[in-house]
């Protein structure tokens, strides 16, 4: 990595960083450019370089948590390693509430979310027809839509934010739910 890109990467991190540390001291609701900027150290313009307005701002705030999870996603949704993937996102979700609320609400995030969807589709339909379920059919179109919606930032939402589950308590109600949702999926499909 270049020099340039390294400090690119530094400023761009401080930016954020200012950010998530702004939310967990009082949320998203007022949150100004103005004040990342004094929190950052970085100039509103320099904000602005990086992040073209405030969703997208709010949005690659959001996905910081999921980053670092990126080393343990397992190879497929379903299986042991699943469950230990979705405890870690979603305890980096749930330490920033606030900006998963934003990433739902804000035009950018349902934007980023839409993009994520096509790709959690394809990979799903791909899993799908390793185990010999047709991903077009109405019950693969019907499992897939339903484990993306158990294993998304919407469950976590509902399960720990509002239902007052632990992390692991409603990661553990998704993998069962879509476990069932599977092998009920195998045996209509005659794969079981």
């Amino acid at each position: 990595m270049s020099l340039r890109a390294e400090q690119r990467a530094f400023t761009e991190r401080k930016i954020l960083d200012a950010v998530i540390a702004l939310v967990a001291e009082g949320g998203s609701g007022g949150l100004s450019v103005s004040e990342v900027s004094r929190r950052s150290g970085a100039s509103v313009a320099t904000i602005y370089r990086y992040f073209p307005n405030k969703d997208e701002l709010f949005t690659a705030a959001a996905w910081i948590p999921a980053a670092a999870t990126e080393a343990v996603r397992p190879d497929r949704f379903y299986g042991p390693g699943f469950r230990d993937y979705l405890v870690a996102l979603w305890n980096g979700f749930a330490e920033n509430l606030p900006l998963v609320r934003h990433q739902v609400g804000s035009p950018a995030g349902r934007e980023m979310r839409a993009t994520r969807l096509v790709a959690g589709r394809r990979r799903l339909g791909d899993e799908l027809t390793g185990l010999g379920i047709d991903p077009g059919s109405d019950a693969g179109e019907r499992l897939i839509s339903l484990c993306l919606l158990l294993g998304g930032s919407l469950a976590l939402l509902e399960l720990n934010d509002r239902q007052g589950l632990s992390v692991e308590q409603a990661a553990d109600a998704v993998v069962w739910a879509a476990t069932v949702l599977l092998e009920s999926t195998l045996r209509e499909s005659g794969r079981e």
